[in-house]
């Protein structure tokens, strides 16, 4: 109770409203390590009626005839079902030597992929806005060939939106055209438009030319470190707006990972964390996508083909409507 009673004194101060739910693994025997509460990795499994598997090496196996968990020893990297997906903090051996992995993590990350039905019956999904990056004076990421991020993500949200709009949706642009657009106002006119789902498009850039792939990011968890941060680093417990939407946001942003890299056969660098502006301002579930590196000579002479830029719309536009699926599919099942 004292928990609860904090989280919503933070949200008052902050002005922030933010709902509160009891966790699912309750009744399963925690650890306390650091300030945080770890589960161990058989009591998770067994919850789901999982299989469990940790052979000699760097993995720990988690299966059923539905579903699969890998996750990493010492690393906050695992694949559901195939996917990436990035955790808060790494799967870690706690008491007697037997690995655990982060309450939060298991809350916030795991559980909402694998039954994301106990989390999407309240959503909505009929208004969707598309946020293409930058634009303007903001070119956004310049590749050796001369692409413009601003660009490629314009044309590729305007592929999407047809997709989209072809199944019935309402469909919002925050830039239809070359202009800029200040951040604030991106969320802003997506509360204005009523939106159920947000999504910011971008291309990606690195220093190394190697870098490559695509991945998605939601809004980290308050008081949890972003996926660039150092695991266990400190942050600040501040609670966005975004925050609200902290289980659509990973069921939306995994639906999104999954299809782009179905769709186009990129390196799948996985559902990541981190706090950009549009994911802490939105107004409804949100993610942010990242389609490809033009740093990279490869990915930037694919992303130069609009034939390409298609391929990268269709994942786009399957991730939302897997995720409209998953929301219609809990609205049924709670009626």
């Amino acid at each position: 109770m004292k928990r609860k009673i904090t989280i919503i004194l933070a949200a008052f101060l902050t002005g922030t409203a933010v709902f509160c739910h009891a966790s699912p693994f309750s009744k399963l025997r925690t650890y306390l390590s650091g300030g945080a509460r770890y589960i161990n990795v058989k009591d998770l499994a067994s919850y789901y009626s999982y299989s469990v598997s940790i052979p000699p090496g760097r993995f720990v196996y988690l299966r059923n005839k539905w579903s699969t968990v890998i996750f990493e020893n010492d690393s906050r990297q695992c694949r559901i079902n195939n996917t990436a997906v990035w955790m808060h903090e790494p799967l870690q051996k706690k008491a007697k030597g037997r690995w655990a992995v982060a309450e939060s993590d298991a809350e916030k990350v795991i559980d909402p992929i694998l039954r994301p039905q106990q989390y999407l019956s309240a959503r909505r999904y009929g208004t969707i806005v598309l946020d293409p990056g930058h634009g303007g004076l903001d070119m956004g990421a310049r590749g050796r060939r001369s692409i413009q991020e601003k660009q490629a993500v314009l044309d590729i949200a305007k592929r999407v939106r047809l997709r989209l709009a072809n199944e019935g949706l309402k469909v919002y642009m925050t830039r239809e055209n070359d202009r800029f657009i200040e951040l604030e106002d991106r969320c802003r006119k997506a509360a204005q438009w009523g939106a159920n789902i947000f999504v910011s498009i971008h291309l990606n850039s690195a220093q190394s030319s190697r870098a490559r792939g695509v991945e998605t990011y939601v809004l980290a968890t308050p008081g949890l470190p972003s996926t660039a941060a150092a695991a266990f680093s400190r942050v600040s417990k501040t609670l966005y707006s975004g925050n609200n939407y902290d289980s659509s946001n990973t069921i939306l942003g995994y639906y999104l990972q999954k299809a782009l890299v179905q769709k186009t056969g990129s390196e799948d660098r996985g559902l990541r964390r981190a706090r950009f502006m549009v994911l802490k301002n939105a107004p409804c579930t949100a993610a942010l996508v990242e389609c490809g590196f033009v740093s990279n000579t490869y990915e930037e002479s694919r992303l130069t083909d609009e034939k390409y830029r298609d391929t990268v719309a269709q994942g786009v536009a399957k991730g939302i409507l897997d995720y409209i699926a998953a929301v219609k599919k809990a609205r049924v099942a709670k009626s």
